[in-house]
This record gives C-alpha cells, structure tokens and sequence, in this order.
C-alpha cells in the first residue's frame, strides 16, 4: 500500500483529477441538451434518440470492468489523459455527422472512456483519503464533478443558440480537451499494481459480501433517484397537482416547480457534496449508510401520501441530500475496499441509471399511478434491512 499524503497534497491530488473529469463531460452534457431538441433537423427518430442516450450507460456494464483491470495493470499517468483527449475527440465527432450507425459508435466509445475517467477520478481521491478524511475528499470531488455536469448543460445550451449545432459541439470538444491541462497539475497518479485487486483467488465469503452489498445498494441509489424520481417526478406533479400549484398568492406552473426541484438536486449534489462528506467521515460509513438509506425510504413513502406542495417540496429536497448522503458513504466504502469492489458498484449504479427510466414509465403506463414512490421507498428499505446481514 502506498502512504497516504498529507493533506495540501491530497488535495491538490483531488482537486486535479476533479476538475479533469468535470471538463470531460462537456461533450457528453451537450448530447443531452442539444439531441431531444435537434434530432428531426438531424435526421433521427426518436427511438433512435432514447438508444443513443442511453447507449453509454449501457455499454458501461462490460467496460467498468476492462477499465478496473486497465488501471490496475497500467496505471493511469498515460491512460487517463489518452482517455480525456479521446473523449474530446468523441464530442468533436458529433459535429460532424448526423450517421446514426456513427453515432452509436462515438456514444458508446464515449462509454468506455468514461469507465476509465470515472475509475482515476474516485480511486485516485481515495488513495489519497486515510483514516478520517476519505469522505470530505470523496465530497470534493463529487461537489467537482457534479460542477462538470451543471456547466456543461447550461453551455451547451448557450452555444447552441449563439452558433448552431455544429459550432456548439466543436467548442463542447474544445472544453472537454482543457481537461489535458487540468490533469497535468501536480497531485497523485494511480500506479500500475502487481497480483488480483480481490485480494486472493478464492475471496472468502467476508470479502465478497464487502464488494456485493455495496454495489446492491448502489443500484438502489441509481434505480431510484437518478431512474425513477428525477425522470417522473414532473410527471408525478402533474398527476397531483395539475398545470399549476398554488403557493399563497402565487401560481407556479408545475413544470417550473419540477426544474426548481431538480435545481436543488444538483445544488445539494454540487454544493452540499463536500459537507456531506464530511457528515460521513464525522459519523462513519456504516452509521450514514443506515441513516442515508432509512430517512430516502420514509421521505419517498411520505411522498406516495400526496402531500401537500408546502410538505411535498421539503420531502423531496430532504431525499435529495439523504441519498446523496447514501451515495458518498457506499462509494466510500467501496473504493476502500478496492478497485475490484468499485468497480462492481460502478456497474451496479450505471445498470441502475439506466433501467430506472425505462421501468419507471412502464410502470406509468400500466398503472397510472404515483406507484413508483411507494416502489423507491420500498427498495430504500430494503436496502436499509441489508445491514442486518453485515452487522460488522
């Protein structure tokens, strides 16, 4: 094992690798907001919208896992950087053809370059962690990347008014290569490492439950907040409530109200993220698991009441940072546990995001209903019960 840094170091170590991957997702943001909008003028159907966003998340599922066992073998000082500037070179293809067939092609190389931007970017922060202060730092860096996120939306939108399709991929593409820069700044690499991250051959059956319940309760996290809440929650208003909400004397269409609910998702995932990794490391991994995972479930089930907007408003922004809480404290646990378990619970998240929509407006579908809080509520605690079975 390496010797944990001191503590200007470990930052510098994080702040680095945080704003490189935050620059990285410029190209990908800009697909999601120009592709919904653009897609007839391009050519494409809307079938073939839903596959492309979707494509790499998908492919995530197979490439976690080769990225695990690519950093393992060979590090990342030369992998993470060819990683960004492929990446950049992805999100300048997309302004130069409209080919569906290429299209899947660039989203799902973007896939697997991003399982391996993602892997450098956590288990570089939590190398570089040690005893109490692995959480503030997994805070930090999420606080960063959710930053990537946040910018590369509202430019991609900017740049697309002001020049077109093809000029705002170009300059998403120009944005997403000042990751290069960013990657350079001094701070720790992930070293290439002899023998199995699993630690053995036959792991035995504590070691698998470590990498297993993780990544089960990852999935939670990602099938219901990222799925099911954030894609239907403007449905389910709608449902409750109607076109409007009245809140005293004013009248709040429903459609902004669900855009100031999301706000405050990546506010409390931007801003939040580094106070509530501090949380974790304050109260442990274990204690802000259960709490994370035990407040999301009653604050959903409270929900599936249909409460009023003056309680409903609350009760979302409290399962916002209660998941969010969820989220820093698993992926805590398992990138301590090592690459192999973060990787699993990468996978296990990514498959989640990705099924989470879809089976979320199925079920919309076929029951017409706010169901699907009572569904994420119920998921959450089962999660929580899962402690029962790892009481160490």
């Amino acid at each position: 094992m390496e010797t944990v840094p001191p503590r200007r170091e470990a930052l510098v170590s994080v702040i680095s690798v945080g704003l490189a991957v935050a620059l990285s997702l410029f190209g990908d943001m800009a697909m999601y907001v120009i592709l919904p909008v653009q897609y007839a003028s391009m050519g494409l159907t809307a079938f073939q919208v839903g596959i492309l966003l979707s494509a790499n998340r998908w492919v995530r599922l197979l490439t976690n896992r080769v990225a695990e066992v690519l950093v393992r073998r060979h590090g990342t000082r030369i992998l993470f950087p060819l990683s960004l500037a492929a990446g950049s070179a992805i999100a300048a293809g997309y302004a130069l053809t409209s080919s569906f067939a290429i299209l899947l092609a660039l989203r799902m190389a973007w896939g697997f370059c991003w399982s391996i931007i993602r892997h450098t970017g956590v288990m570089t922060t939590a190398s570089v962690g040690g005893a109490g202060r692995t959480g503030r730092l997994m805070g930090l860096y999420a606080g960063l990347v959710q930053a990537g996120f946040v910018a590369g939306t509202f430019a991609a939108g900017i740049l697309f008014d002001r020049g077109g399709l093809s000029l705002a991929f170009l300059m998403a593409a120009a944005m997403s290569l000042a990751a290069l820069p960013a990657a350079a700044l001094p701070g720790r690499r992930l070293a290439p490492s002899a023998g199995s991250s699993g630690g053995g051959n036959r792991p035995s059956k504590r070691r698998t439950r470590t990498r297993i319940l993780p990544a089960l309760r990852g999935a939670v996290i990602a099938f219901v907040g990222t799925g099911l809440i954030i894609s239907t929650l403007g449905y389910l208003l709608r449902q409750a409530y109607g076109e409007s909400v009245d809140v005293g004397a004013l009248a709040i269409g429903v459609t902004t109200l669900n855009g100031l609910l999301l706000a405050a998702q990546y506010l409390i995932n931007g801003v939040g993220a580094p106070l509530l990794g501090i949380a974790v490391d304050r109260h442990g991994v274990r204690a802000a698991q259960i709490v994370g995972f035990v407040v999301s479930g009653l604050s959903l089930l409270a929900l599936g009441l249909a409460p009023g907007v003056a309680i409903l408003v609350p009760l979302v922004a409290l399962f916002f940072t209660a998941s969010a809480v969820s989220r820093i404290a698993v992926e805590v646990q398992a990138a301590s546990a090592g690459p192999r378990a973060y990787s699993e619970l990468a996978t296990a998240m990514d498959f989640g995001a990705a099924a989470g929509p879809l089976l979320g407006w199925v079920g919309i579908e076929l029951s017409q209903s706010d169901a699907v809080f009572w569904v994420g509520g119920g998921l959450f605690a089962l999660a929580a019960c899962s402690f029962l079975a790892d009481k160490r």
